[in-house]
């Protein structure tokens, strides 16, 4: 039998070694250009891969792993005895449909969905890179027992026949829903059963998994204005009809809300301490709530974000331990009170609903760790969770008090500080008409965070202030970032 001719010569691709990207890359992608743009026809023979090593002086093995890999996504073909040769199926007649794309002087527009339109334009998505405090939300890093957590971590991995390092129950740790049990059963005054309890990643997923679940387009859900901003951009993206409802000294302005947008689906609110105007929603005003919504079969989310941290007197129970028709869903996060990267976060959902959220949760993406849920049930079981709490309530009091007085004290001519009596930020109502994007982005060039009023509003609001996050910033740091601000402020 004849010796099959040789192969195609490919003058038209020479190495670029001075080139970051590798060889064999260099050889695979020209050889599927060739391919594609008919440069190769079907049928013909390639190289051997001694020749094609020696005419472009690279290894064998080089050429050899680049043909293997052609014939394994069906570009070549590979004949014992032989050689290897572009793929038959590639008919001469049908080629031209292979050319590669010429590119565009300019990119074309890409058409994205409306709901990918309103995350896009979210206010949530602000973020920044490493700048100095008072960015609003951050806990206190520098102080976090990390030594402690690490232990806990690698029981984790290696306790259990490292069964965590697999998938979770779809419901989340049963071992870290116990422990939340009875945390809110000692913290918050709930009695809620481990089974209505679901993990998440964090506060956010749970907002996502309610719209999903109860929200159809064009529903109406009442929401805090200003108000947690994600939340109520998630409903938005899902196509609810987010009414804004003003905040009044008793928390969410219930008469204007049932004037304005009668029979909504869903009600969002931050009763223990409104974010961000830190109001705590009266008694009086939380009983009107609930039997509001258990008269017109409305749902409340209720955002317990950091209840934990309060520094004068005693919390109100929370909204859903007053709830007796089960109207609640109660959502709390870890990320506040431990830090926001170990994503975790829970819902305590109403008991016929259980099975759905779990079914949501599975379908929308598990998220959290096996490892960290295990870790967070033990170290909640020892008694860590609420030593840390109390230490964090210490330095946070603490860090509160200095921020304060030395807004008083440098910023008078530009702030009015509100004090606070819980949470993780104070506001600093802007004097003079300031724009607070303006005083934000000015700050942001000082290298200092924090966040304006207005992100966290739908509709404008008579005052714009400041939000300050105080829980993250060392004491010794607090009186130099201030005086920076003072600075900062002095040029409007």
């Amino acid at each position: 039998m004849p010796k099959p001719p040789g192969g195609a010569l490919l003058h038209g691709f020479s190495v670029d070694r001075a080139s970051p990207v590798p060889i064999y890359r260099q050889l695979d992608a020209a050889l599927r250009r060739f391919i594609l743009d008919g440069t190769l026809r079907p049928a013909q023979k390639l190289p051997s891969t001694r020749e094609l090593a020696q005419d472009l002086n690279v290894s064998r093995i080089t050429v050899k792993s680049v043909y293997e890999q052609l014939v394994a996504e069906g570009y070549a073909e590979a004949r014992t005895g032989a050689g290897t040769f572009v793929a038959q199926g590639l008919d001469p007649d049908y080629a031209p449909s292979f050319r590669l794309p010429r590119r565009r002087a300019k990119p074309p527009e890409i058409e994205i969905s409306d709901h990918a339109k309103m995350i896009t334009s979210s206010k949530a998505s602000i973020r920044h890179g490493k700048t100095d405090g008072f960015r609003p939300g951050v806990p206190a890093l520098d102080v976090f027992p990390v030594k402690a957590w690490n232990k806990y971590i690698f029981d984790a991995m290696t306790s259990h026949e490292r069964r965590n390092l697999s998938y979770g129950p779809v419901t989340g740790s049963a071992a870290l829903r116990q422990a939340v049990s009875r945390h809110l059963a000692d913290a918050r005054g709930m009695q809620a059963d481990p089974d209505q309890i679901v993990i998440t990643s964090g506060a956010q997923q749970a907002f996502v998994m309610i719209a999903f679940v109860l929200l159809d387009r064009g529903e109406t859900v009442w929401y805090e204005n200003p108000g947690h901003i994600a939340g109520r951009d998630i409903m938005q993206a899902m196509g609810a009809r987010v009414a804004p409802v003003p905040i009044d000294s008793e928390g969410l302005d219930l008469d204007v809300a049932m004037s304005r947008y009668p029979n909504p689906t869903v009600i969002f609110t931050t009763p223990s301490h409104q974010q961000p105007l830190g109001t705590t929603m009266s008694l009086v005003r939380r009983l009107a709530l609930l039997n509001y919504a258990q008269e017109n079969g409305a749902w409340i989310i209720e955002d317990d974000y950091d209840s934990e941290f309060r520094y004068r007197g005693r919390p109100l129970p929370a909204l859903s331990a007053l709830d007796t028709e089960r109207r609640v869903f109660y959502v709390g996060t870890f990320s506040k009170s431990m830090f926001a990267s170990m994503r975790l976060g829970y819902i305590v959902v109403p008991p016929g609903l259980v099975d759905t959220f779990a079914k949501a949760r599975n379908l929308l993406g598990q998220s959290s760790s096996a490892v960290v849920e295990s870790a967070m049930a033990q170290f909640m079981d020892d008694g860590r969770f609420v030593e840390h709490i109390r230490k964090m309530r210490r330095v946070y009091r603490e860090r509160r008090d200095i921020l304060y007085d030395c807004l008083l004290r440098d910023c008078a001519d530009h702030l009015d500080v509100q004090p606070t009596d819980a949470g993780m930020h104070m506001l600093a109502w802007l004097k003079r008409g300031i724009d607070d994007q303006t005083a934000h982005s000015a700050l942001l060039d000082a290298g200092i965070e924090s966040l304006p009023l207005s992100v966290y509003t739908s509709e404008p609001i008579e005052r714009q202030a400041l939000v300050l996050g105080f829980s993250g910033v060392g004491e010794k740091r607090i009186p130099n970032l201030v005086s920076r601000m003072a600075k900062a402020l002095a040029e409007f």
